[in-house]
């Protein structure tokens, strides 16, 4: 049996350690990606300064829970190893990444970079481990094309090389899309006056080399590119970061910083991440969001958004609660509060009886629009609200997971994960509450809250403001070329404008069959082998999601036909839209839903 994986990025790896575990047969594997092992997220050659957003110890790529066997170290454990200390000399990575290693604690967000080099280590276990009859080779090309040759024969095209396989896997990431009208419109304004235009990429990837200190730079987005583009322009550039004597980050510009402007709709960076202080393997229990609750609220065996956001929110308010009593009520319980938060048919009546102050109380309106309800009167204005804001989230999120009230709270959103991924991929929801609620508005709202930076970037995000280099515009940015340059503003401050000499698309490409710029995928749809997941609503329109379309739990593609094509398989990134959350790392002592997505595939491939 010859089998094909196209992507070689974490979900490639885990993909072909399940299937050497798993397969009886004699087999060949080829592992094809245009990056290294690891793929272009975990490159090793980026700066250590670009942080993962998970923690080291919660992240691994052995399957540790559903299958005992396969168990091994997870990120962080592997770093404190002598095995990780050999394969940095052995493979001659530059002696930092020995001493990351030392200095790396368990819940620390740890370079990306580092968190590469334990992918390759990982891969060379896998071939070092080998059976008899089973063979990987690495193939370090990009994949043009996966023609059908028969029902199960697929023809693989490289520059250079032409196999045929009896299986194939498309694990593909992230992958660049052509351009919207807009940021053609912006790119050719560029090109016209000589300015500087960065479109959605990885920072790493970014040329920046016309980018000079002299220079008004544009951040578009407040994500986490945007915070890589902020190390990237202090630290890169030679600023340091120091605390004074009141542990108070500040900074020390090193004079070749771009002045930074940075603006998005909401007009809000991301919340920070706090510290986990859980033990690896321990999660909060969830007392509203679970399965027993979801069952017992099915109407024809759909769950109402409606309900779906009421125990979403029960979930963080109780554990919001917990903590603030913890941390400023020590005349109340946080566990009697739980008890009568529970089985309360009023809950807000519930948190009443408690007397908390006004200021305390969490306001949902207030956690979706931080600066809701202040004076401004204009950007100066803005500055200094968003920077009292800045400081007060940073304060709360280096209490730790723990103690923190607000991103303590948030956290419980990672034990809800897997159970919310379950609602979509089994369809629990109806096709106009996925589309008109989860997509439009949960996913959007729940990644500002929760798919933030470490907390540092935060302190150092305060320190930039403080310093002046970095300047935020309220929100519902708007920007155009004019003057010979790219002009930038808010909408609730039109009067006050921004010029500025370079413009930077501070995110990533989503997931668009419509506009991706991938060979492989134009390849299979212009073939009708992948078509669109296109949702039905009850007014007649079908929402397009963009992302190929396939047949759950099995992951094959259906074309426009819905004919299934049983030996070739798609997850990840592609699938985004039918599955949700394909970018989290798979963590580990947990019922993660990478494995059980691996698991599902490598049985298939056996069974054939």
């Amino acid at each position: 049996m010859k089998i094909a994986i196209i992507g070689a990025g974490p979900r490639g790896l885990m993909m072909l350690h399940r299937l050497l575990k798993t397969l009886k047969q004699p087999a060949e594997i080829d592992l094809y990606d245009s990056f290294q092992i690891g793929g272009h997220v975990w490159r090793t050659d980026q700066p250590l300064y670009y942080l993962m957003n998970s923690t080291a110890q919660l992240v691994t790529l052995f399957n540790d829970y559903q299958e005992k066997s396969t168990t091994g170290p997870t990120f962080y454990e592997w770093s404190q190893s002598e095995a990780a200390q050999t394969f940095i000399k052995e493979q001659h990575y530059d002696q930092n990444f020995s001493k990351v290693c030392h200095s790396l604690q368990p819940n620390d967000f740890g370079p990306r970079a580092l968190f590469g080099v334990y992918t390759q280590w990982f891969y060379q276990e896998i071939r070092e481990n080998l059976s008899g009859n089973l063979s990987i080779n690495f193939i370090n090309q990009t994949v043009n094309s996966a023609a059908v040759l028969s029902k199960n024969r697929y023809e693989i095209q490289t520059d250079t090389t032409t196999i045929t396989y009896d299986e194939v896997i498309c694990s593909t990431g992230t992958s660049n899309n052509r351009l919207t009208n807009d940021e053609k419109s912006l790119a050719n304004y560029a090109d016209q006056y000589n300015l500087t235009y960065i479109t959605p990429s990885y920072v790493n990837e970014a040329d920046l080399t016309n980018i000079t200190s002299d220079q008004t730079v544009l951040l578009r987005g407040l994500g986490l590119n945007f915070f890589d583009y902020l190390a990237t322009f202090t630290t890169g550039r030679g600023g340091k970061y120091s605390y004074d004597k009141n542990q108070h980050l500040t900074y020390q510009p090193s004079g070749k910083e771009p002045k930074l402007v940075a603006g998005s709709r909401r007009g809000v960076p991301y919340y920070p991440k706090t510290m986990n202080q859980l033990p690896l393997g321990q999660q909060l229990p969830l007392y509203f969001l679970n399965w027993e609750n979801i069952k017992t609220n099915l109407v024809d065996q759909k769950l109402s958004f409606a309900k779906f956001w009421d125990l979403f929110q029960a979930e963080i308010e109780n554990r919001y609660y917990q903590l603030l009593i913890k941390a400023k009520y020590p005349n109340l319980n946080a566990e009697s509060f739980t008890k009568a938060f529970q089985t309360s048919k009023d809950r807000k009546a519930t948190i009443a009886k408690c007397n908390f102050n006004e200021e305390d109380l969490l306001d949902w309106n207030l956690l979706a629009n931080p600066v809701a309800g202040t004076s401004i009167t204009n950007i100066a204005a803005y500055q200094k609200i968003l920077l009292q804001w800045v400081k007060l989230i940073t304060d709360d999120a280096k209490l730790e997971s723990l103690h923190a009230p607000i991103t303590g709270a948030l956290t419980i959103f990672v034990d809800m994960r897997t159970t919310i991924q379950k609602l979509v991929a089994e369809h629990y929801l109806t096709n106009d509450d996925y589309v008109n609620k989860f997509i439009k508005e949960f996913t959007s709202f729940t990644g500002f809250l929760t798919s933030g930076p470490p907390v540092i970037r935060y302190e150092q995000l305060q320190a930039l403001l403080e310093a002046k280099i970095l300047t935020i515009v309220p929100p519902q940015l708007q920007v155009i070329g004019a003057n010979h340059h790219f002009i930038a503003r808010s909408h609730f401050y039109p009067g006050e404008i921004f010029t500025c000499d370079a413009l930077i698309e501070a995110r990533l490409p989503k997931t668009n069959l419509s506009l991706t710029n991938d060979k492989l995928l134009n390849s299979l749809q212009k073939d009708n082998i992948f078509s669109s997941y296109k949702i039905p609503l009850t007014d007649g329109q079908q929402f397009n999601t963009q992302a190929v379309n396939v047949a759950e739990p099995n992951f094959n593609p259906l074309d426009s036909q819905g004919e299934l094509h049983h030996h070739l398989f798609v997850w990840g990134l592609p699938i985004t839209g039918v599955e949700w959350m394909t970018t989290a790392l798979p963590h580990a002592l947990s019922d993660d839903r990478n494995f059980m997505i691996t698991n599902q595939i490598a049985k298939q491939i056996v069974n054939h």
